[in-house]
Order: structure tokens, then sequence, then C-alpha cells
């Protein structure tokens, strides 16, 4: 993963630079064509379509699947192998566990690459058809102009990429079917060559994602939009990589964890099977949980910091929080994430230390068992079947936050607004020929303030989150340090 970081930062930065933001941004052009449809997704109208954010819903989700799901495969499959499968299963286990897993990757990557292609296609296809509507054009005529704008260069690059990964996946799925081609390779290779292949699928997945901020309201501020632009791809990548992360635990490694415990050896001087079973799944999940709880706490101080610096730029205000549609489903949004952080500090603090106490079980001697039965075998508590079950809810709540996220991309925040009345006075102000009584007496642009009261608060708040990422994960270590102790066999 190492590798892949510099190199997928040299990507992003050639795809700003290449297409600068003033050049991108309906709001920006100089074009007639980038006119119109600035004056149709900028209006002084809240929401542009309630139809865009329901297609955009899937294009956002298929993004946050892709580049969750092969990223926490990444970093968890090889702590899985290495730390549960080479450890404590037969050989013949481990394969048969990872063939299964790799297909079933390959396959959610597939779909996700498709509903890709079909929302960001009907996305454009809605643009088009609602622009000739309130041209009184036709179709095609429509269409050309629509060529000539972001729109059209953003559709290329997601049509592009996700192209890319749907081949990617489909040869990750050969590789990992033992066909002719995997057999003339040694094992080792084969493994190095589906980390490379998966490796580029993130970065086309996160090259996908940037393409959000090049048609977002960030690419329109009018302070940096460059920095507003990296924000807004920070703040997606993270929320990417723990809501997919998410999709990676219900979906793939919680099968691979359920159909590897049959086989384990860790446990074997437990008297049944249906305890050694739950016992092998605590010691499965209790490994893996503070290492993607690690995962989430990093995600989580991105996602903080860098969507009150969005919030920032976009509200400008405190009572633009409340006064404004824009504001009213931040806050639904947060309100709907709260759930998810509460369910994942449940994981992390009570339902792991129960799965570290029932898989400590499993190192014990028979002498030890027998003189501990009355604890051990009281009423059979299972945690993965509990896991199992939260795990799928904050899933779905996740799903929830990427639908509010879809409206909120399609709703004028109230910058845009400020923008436009102003520009609207000054305009105005020059056809009475008072240039000299503009607010900021240089052009249109507006300079944030630094010292009112929303910018210390969101400073505040954003030293806030980061104090308690560092501290959480300084905690999620010491707790993975505590575990591999516990359940280090004896």
């Amino acid at each position: 993963m190492s590798n892949v970081l510099p190199v997928l930062l040299v990507f992003i930065i050639l795809i700003l630079f290449i297409h600068p933001p003033n050049e991108l941004v309906f709001a920006q052009g100089d074009s007639d064509s980038s006119m119109i449809m600035s004056h149709s997704e900028n209006s002084e109208e809240s929401v542009t379509s309630y139809s865009d954010a329901l297609i955009k819903a899937p294009l956002l989700l298929a993004q946050c699947t892709i580049v969750g799901i092969v990223f926490n495969h990444l970093v968890l499959s090889r702590i899985f192998y290495n730390r549960i499968l080479m450890n404590f299963s037969r050989q013949n286990v481990t394969t048969q566990t990872g063939l299964g897993t790799d297909k079933r990757l390959s396959l959610i990557i597939i779909l996700s690459a498709v509903a890709l292609c079909v929302s960001c296609t009907g996305f454009l296809m809605l643009q088009v058809y609602n622009l000739s509507s309130e041209l009184g054009l036709g179709f095609s005529d429509t269409f050309s102009i629509v060529m000539n704008t972001s729109l059209y260069t953003v559709w290329l690059l997601r049509i592009i990429t996700s192209f890319l990964i749907l081949v990617l996946s489909v040869i990750f799925y050969v590789l990992s079917g033992r066909n002719l081609i995997a057999r003339r390779i040694d094992g080792n290779s084969v493994r190095r060559i589906k980390n490379i292949v998966l490796c580029v699928i993130l970065i086309c997945g996160s090259i996908n994602v940037i393409s959000n901020g090049i048609v977002s309201h960030n690419a329109a501020a009018e302070f940096l939009p460059l920095l507003a632009i990296s924000a807004d791809w920070f703040h997606v990548m993270a929320v990417s990589i723990w809501v997919g992360g998410l999709f990676y635990i219900s979906l793939i490694l919680l099968r691979e964890i359920r159909i590897s415990s049959s086989d384990l050896t860790y446990g074997r001087e437990l008297d049944t099977t249906e305890e050694q079973i739950i016992v092998r799944n605590s010691f499965a999940l209790a490994l893996m949980l503070p290492y993607f709880s690690m995962i989430a706490i990093i995600c989580l101080g991105v996602i903080g910091i860098s969507g009150l610096y969005m919030a920032w730029i976009q509200l400008q205000s405190t009572e633009s929080l409340f006064d404004s549609l824009y504001g009213n489903i931040l806050i639904l949004k947060l309100c709907v994430i709260v759930p998810m952080i509460a369910l994942g500090g449940y994981h992390q603090i009570k339902l792991h230390l129960v799965m570290v106490q029932i898989a400590q079980r499993g190192n014990k001697s028979r002498e030890q068992l027998s003189v501990s039965s009355n604890v051990n075998r009281g009423a059979q508590y299972d945690p993965f079947v509990r896991f199992s079950k939260t795990i799928k809810i904050e899933s779905l709540i996740g799903i929830t936050v990427l639908t509010i996220s879809s409206f909120l991309t399609i709703t004028s925040p109230p910058s845009m607004v400020h923008s436009d009345d102003q520009m609207q006075m000054e305009g105005s102000q020059l056809a009475n020929n008072n240039p000299g009584d503009s607010r900021n007496g240089d052009g249109n642009e507006i300079t944030p303030r630094f010292t009112d009261a929303f910018t210390i608060a969101a400073s505040i708040l954003a030293s806030i989150v980061l104090i308690m990422s560092l501290l959480y994960y300084r905690k999620s270590k010491r707790e993975l340090k505590n575990t591999l102790d516990l359940l280090k066999p004896r």
C-alpha cells in the first residue's frame, strides 16, 4: 500500500493541473453553453432536481463500494491470512477460502462498475433532457452543447475509469479461478499480480471519485478552489474507505471467518463442536476488529476536518446551517452518522471485550476448562452472530448517508446564493456609475473572514477532531497489542 499512495497522488495532481477548476466548473465558464449550464445548475432555486439525486445516489454508492472494498481487502486480507489462516488452519483450507473470497470480491467490483456506468450515463442523459426542455431545442442539439461543458468531460472520465475497473475485475476473476494462465505461474507470483491489479483498480476508483469534485460546489468556490476540490476528494475517499470497509466486513470478511473457523486448529480442547466454532469465530473477529478500528478512526478524523473546511466555505455563517435547505440536509446527514459512530463504539468497546473473553477459552487446557466450567457453560452467547447483525445495520445506515449526500450535491449552498446576490448588487452599482460601492472593491471575489465566530468555531471543532482522532488511534493500537498478547497461543 505504501507504493500505491505516491502513484495515486501523482495521478490526482496531474488531473487537477491538466483541467484547472476555473475552466471546468459551469459557474465559471466563459462560453455561451457554459453560461446556459451555469444558469441551470446554480440558480437561486435550492434544489435542481430530485431525480438528479436519485440517479446520483447509486453512483456514489458504487464509487464507495469499489474504493472501500478494494482498500480494505488489500489491508485486512493480508492480516487475516498471516495472523489466522496460516497459523491455525491447513493449507488446503487457506487456498479454498482465498479462492472463494477472490471470486466474490471480483463479482462485487464488476457489479459496482456496471452500476457506475449506468448511473453516470443516466445522470448525463437526464441533464441533457432537462436542458433541452428549458431551451426548447432538440435532444441532439442540446447534447452537442453539453459536449462543450465539464459535465461531458466528467462523464468521459467516469466511463473510462469504470471500463478499466470492469476489465481489471474480470482479469482478477480469471486469475482467481486457477485457469491455464494461473497454473503456469507459481502461487506467490499470482498473488503479486492480483495485488497489482487491485492497486490499479483502487487508483482508477480514486480518479473516478475526484470527478465528483470537479463539478461540485467546492469547484465553484472563489477562495482557493483547488484546495476545496482536494478537501472534497479526501472527504469522499475517507467516507468510501470507512463505509466501504463496512461493506467488506459484511459481504466478505464474515464469510471468510465462517468458512475457515470450521477447520481451525484453535480451541480443540473444547468439548462440543458448537462451542469450538463460537470460540474460533470470536478469536478471528477479536483479532480483526482492532485493525479496522484504526482504519475507521483515521477516516473519521479526515472526514471531520475536511467536512468542517467545506462547511466553512459553503455555509459562511452559523445561521445558514439552520436557515438554508443545504444546511438542513447537512444536519440530517450528521444526525444519521451519529448512530453509525455509536455502533462502531459498541463493536470496539463492548462486543470486542466479549470476543476476547470467549476467545481466551481456546488457549486453556482441559483442566483449566473443567475448573471454569460453571462460567463457560452457561447460556451460549455468540458475539459473531450479534456482530453480523449490527454490522449489517451499520452498513444500511451508511447507504442512507450516501443517499442523503446525493441530495446535498444537487442543493445550492448559501455561498452560491450570496455570490449571486453580490454579483447582482455590483452589477446594479456599476449601472448607476457607483463602482466604488462594491463590497470588496476588487472584482467579484469574495474574501472569507478569518476572525468571525463561525470561523473560530470551525477551527476549534477541527482541532478537537484532530486531537480525539490521535488519542483514539493510540488507544486502538494499545488495544490491538493487548489483544495479540491475550490470544497468543500457549
